[in-house]
């Protein structure tokens, strides 16, 4: 959809359409090599469209059915720069035309899709949703007069619905002629020519058009209210002869709450509720840290750093939303920060996971080396992919991303995930199988806990992947609405769900030293120990061999009377008997 062959395309006046219903093409029009953000038509994430179609000087063309794989199917990297850098002319609700050049004459291009709920359907019902054509004006090639040309209205911008797209447009024959205006199908001739009946006016079928003048100023503006819910298509067109001109302005769409798209709205509440869930976690782990810090160890305190991380990740993805609909246009820096921090948070979580399944300050107080760097890879890759996915995903549905492009992107972040469950599974495993040869019941408990909680996680991502890879292939006329639950309620509601569980695992008490890695503190000498009488640490390993008195007495120093008490995972203090 975001079509790098055709951004390179020759000239032939011929357009490579769609495959019957379905999926995506790649145009060898020339004027796609201008549409920013060429579109393939609406899905993010079909009866499908054409990403150009075009026809001939005749006013007819031939749809061939054909299959064309864009080199950004092979470079997602490429492509979600790609998509980054295009948010200057399409932000949220504003398409902006700056000198963009027009369509091949008798052509029309798809670029854009909008998601507009109706005044009725609207979640907040504020003013009546709007199209508003400003500031648009055509101006010819350098060098040409533009008095020539101020009776040329074959220029139109239009939006219509998606779902009727195919109803209006004859792939075939949409340029009127003399003959379409005598029977009263059309208003004049050479312009965009629609499937309807004589006495239908053009806003009873959902279609709002505008035709592009050429003239030194902007033309004024002009507004109207849209009628019904929908997802609606922008489609610019050029039925003339000309071929060579540039066109500027811009095309904003108002739902009666603001300026959201329609399938971005819930997120705006669903974040603001999620910030107040972590603020709420981030105070109650927050007291508990304070009512226990001399027994806090590193787990406790990453599990802190995935909750401040959260709060973040949420701010950042309110405010922007927020920002989005009061002004209509995407903060890059706030758009960028927030995937930022999305990204960090889940890799950070899922190292967390990771090093904890190593026994990391539980069995061992540090990793190897080898382990170190692996993870230090492993973190750095996980970042570059998941960015690459979070921002063709925030994109998919507004700028039609195909569906093998957009599972593509998915697939990397996918596997790497894949990989790392299955790493966290093999560690988890043998933790456990360690903690029980060492008969630590107390860890062996939290461990196995923890080995169902991810289990039951895992089987619910599953199912969820599964879901959304089928709920791909469905048109978005028919998802658009919930599309925001899947791509991010369930999978935030997940990650809660995790978090939550290791937070109750792992939360500061008196005894959380029990489950923390210690070693055995070095002494001297019998005679020494008994010249210092005091408190000396027993190997962690010896004691829970405990059954073994020998071991155990030659641990605290053979000393002849002791008092025990359990701390600092079942070490034991013995102090030397008062004579």
């Amino acid at each position: 959809a975001i079509c790098a062959d055709s951004l390179r395309a020759p000239t032939p006046k011929r357009a490579i359409a769609t495959r019957g219903g379905g999926a995506f093409a790649r145009s060898r029009a020339r004027g796609c090599a201008h549409a920013h953000g060429c579109a393939g038509l609406p899905d993010r994430r079909r009866p499908n469209l054409a990403i150009c179609a075009a026809v001939e000087a005749s006013g007819t063309s031939r749809l061939h059915s054909k299959w064309a794989v864009s080199a950004m199917w092979r470079l997602p990297a490429a492509a979600a720069l790609t998509v980054v850098l295009r948010l200057h002319c399409a932000a949220g609700q504003i398409y902006s035309f700056e000198a963009l050049p027009v369509p091949t004459n008798r052509t029309l291009h798809t670029l854009y899709a909008f998601y507009v709920f109706s005044y009725e359907d609207a979640p907040e019902k504020k003013a009546q949703p709007f199209v508003k054509f400003s500031g648009f004006s055509a101006s010819p090639a350098a060098g040409a007069s533009i008095d020539n040309f101020k009776g040329y209205e074959g220029l139109q911008l239009s939006i219509m619905r998606y779902r009727d797209f195919w109803s209006l447009i004859d792939p075939h024959r949409f340029c009127s002629v003399q003959n379409d205006v005598s029977l009263g199908l059309a208003e004049k001739p050479d312009q965009l020519l629609l499937q309807k009946q004589a006495d239908q006016t053009f806003k009873d079928v959902d279609v709002y058009m505008h035709v592009v003048r050429f003239s030194d100023a902007p033309a004024k503006d002009v507004r109207e209210t849209i009628v019904h819910t929908g997802v609606y298509v922008l489609v610019f067109s050029n039925c003339g002869t000309l071929s060579d001109a540039t066109v500027s302005g811009s095309i904003i769409v108002k739902n009666s709450y603001g300026f959201l798209p329609g399938n971005e709205y819930h997120k705006l509440p669903f974040y603001g509720w999620l910030l107040v869930v972590y603020v709420g976690l981030a105070v109650v782990w927050m007291l508990l840290s304070i009512r226990w810090w001399k027994e806090l160890f590193m787990i406790q305190n990453c599990i802190a750093m995935v909750i401040f991380l959260g709060l973040l990740e949420c701010f950042l993805w309110f405010v922007f939303y927020s920002d989005w609909n009061s002004s209509g246009t995407r903060g890059k820096f706030v758009f960028v920060l927030a995937i930022l921090f999305t990204v960090v948070k889940a890799t950070f979580s899922y190292m967390l996971v990771l090093v904890a399944s190593l026994g990391w300050g539980v069995t061992r107080p540090y990793l190897d080396n080898d382990v170190i760097v692996k993870i230090q890879v492993l973190s750095l890759v996980y970042i570059v992919l998941d960015f690459i996915r979070e921002t063709v995903l925030s994109f998919r549905h507004s700028h039609s991303l195909s569906v093998v492009f957009v599972l593509l992107c998915l697939l990397p972040v996918s596997l790497l995930s894949g990989g790392i469950f299955s790493w966290v599974f093999t560690a988890l495993s043998n933790l456990i199988e360690t903690l029980k040869e060492r008969r630590q019941f107390e860890k062996l408990l939290l461990f196995q806990r923890l080995w169902k909680i991810l289990i039951a996680a895992l089987v619910m991502a599953t199912f969820t992947l599964l879901f959304q890879i089928f709920n791909f292939s469905r048109s978005i006329t028919a998802r658009w609405r919930y599309q925001w639950l899947i791509t991010d309620g369930i999978s935030h509601g997940l990650f809660l769900f995790v978090l939550i569980a290791m937070m109750w695992l792992w939360k500061p008490n008196k005894y959380s030293q029990r489950v923390a890695y210690s070693t055995q503190v070095p002494s001297t000498d019998d005679k020494e120990a008994a010249e210092q009488p005091g408190a000396i640490w027993a190997d962690e390993d010896a004691l829970d061999d405990g059954d073994d008195n020998e071991s155990f007495w030659a641990t605290t120093k053979g000393s002849s009377s002791l008092s025990t008490e359990p701390r600092r995972g079942g070490e034991v203090i013995g102090n030397k008997a008062a004579e």
